[in-house]
């Protein structure tokens, strides 16, 4: 509010406008303040459901790049399948990483996300060892370690409601002679 003051021309503000403008631009911040923090946890918030979606998704990319190691015909096939499957193993963990999770989801996602790129690793800390030592070209059968931690991290997820399942447990198919 501005009062003119008689024949001097000019302009005396009076306390009760000073106030009224101090309150009018703490009740503006405030109401801005509270739409920024509606609008903000409209719609912005992690959906359990695209999160699920998304580390099924990585679940079944990591499976299937396992799944693929069975099926070598050779020792040299068998490492390269490997090699591929600790590319889809790393890409799963990629995946799970992007993943949008709800807070209570998240600690739960990194776990996922680095075991998944520690059995990556452990796969081909195999290979390197298998090109080192030709002699292990006798295996019968491959057992990672990080593979039960994968299992256990998705029980874990299992038990938070993301119904997510287990990595299978792959053998080749017996050939019949």
């Amino acid at each position: 509010m501005v009062i003119l003051t008689r024949g001097i021309g000019r302009k005396l503000e009076t306390s009760t406008s000073r106030y009224s403008l101090r309150v009018v631009r703490l009740v503006s911040i405030a109401l801005g303040l509270c739409a920024v923090l509606l609008l903000g946890s409209c719609g912005g918030g992690a959906s359990k459901d695209a999160f699920a979606k998304d580390v099924i998704a990585a679940r079944n990319d990591a499976d299937a790049g396992l799944a693929q190691i069975v099926e070598a015909s050779s020792w040299d096939d068998l490492l390269a399948r490997m090699k591929v499957a600790a590319v889809d193993l790393r890409g799963a963990a990629s995946d799970v990483r992007a993943a949008d999770a709800p807070g209570d989801l998240k600690d739960e996602r990194d776990q996922l996300a680095e075991r998944l790129l520690a059995l990556s690793d452990e796969i081909i800390s195999t290979v390197e060892t298998f090109e080192s030592f030709p002699q292990a070209q006798g295996a019968r059968a491959l057992n990672f370690e990080e593979w039960n931690r994968v299992q256990a991290s998705l029980a874990s997820l299992r038990r938070e409601g993301i119904k997510v399942p287990a990595l299978e447990r792959h053998k080749p198919e017996l050939q019949r002679q």
